[in-house]
């Protein structure tokens, strides 16, 4: 079996800065992702709260108008499988028969000349399904993403004693 390995300076959190405001989580570290939308006026936070994920949307300012909780040894967490220019990871939520996917993304732009930095766009979105049909996508404000990528949830399912079997593309308990 393949397991994803993280190293460790992919345990830093990569971060903008974030303008949500409502129900941010406890620290950065605890953040997989959070941003706003529609020009700042609603806002996600999903976190790792001790032994519980959660997703919590709504209007800035006000209690959410929507907030899930889901143990992290069940949350339906697809880390990155490592190949490709753009870092991503997502995370699924369920209420009843709709489901919100939520993903953080670098998007990492290279350039001919080895000289050059590599540029950055962090990046977040929530996908609202229902009966395997797309409801509506919401894109984060730019600049206004916090993304924990290799942080938060990962390190929480790996310390309740799982592994990502990347081969069969889940989560299981580690032997």
């Amino acid at each position: 079996m393949y397991y994803i390995m993280r190293l460790p300076i992919a345990l830093l959190t990569l971060a903008a800065t974030a303008t949500a405001g409502f129900a941010e989580c406890a620290t950065p570290q605890d953040t997989f992702l959070s941003c706003t939308f529609s020009n700042g006026r609603k806002a996600v936070d999903v976190c790792v709260e001790g032994d519980m994920f959660t997703y919590r949307f709504g209007r800035v300012g006000k209690a959410p108008d929507l907030a899930l909780s889901v143990p992290v040894i069940d949350a339906e967490y697809t880390p990155w499988p490592g190949i490709g220019r753009a870092i991503w990871e997502t995370v699924t939520f369920h209420n009843d028969k709709t489901s919100y996917v939520v993903a953080g993304v670098i998007d990492r732009k290279f350039s001919d000349d080895e000289k050059d930095e590599i540029q950055a766009e962090i990046g977040g979105m929530i996908d609202v399904n229902e009966g395997g049909e797309t409801l509506a996508t919401l894109e984060c404000d730019p600049g206004s993403v916090n993304f924990g990528y290799g942080g938060s949830i990962y390190d929480a399912k790996t310390a309740a004693g799982q592994c990502y079997n990347l081969e069969e593309q889940r989560w299981e308990n580690c032997q």
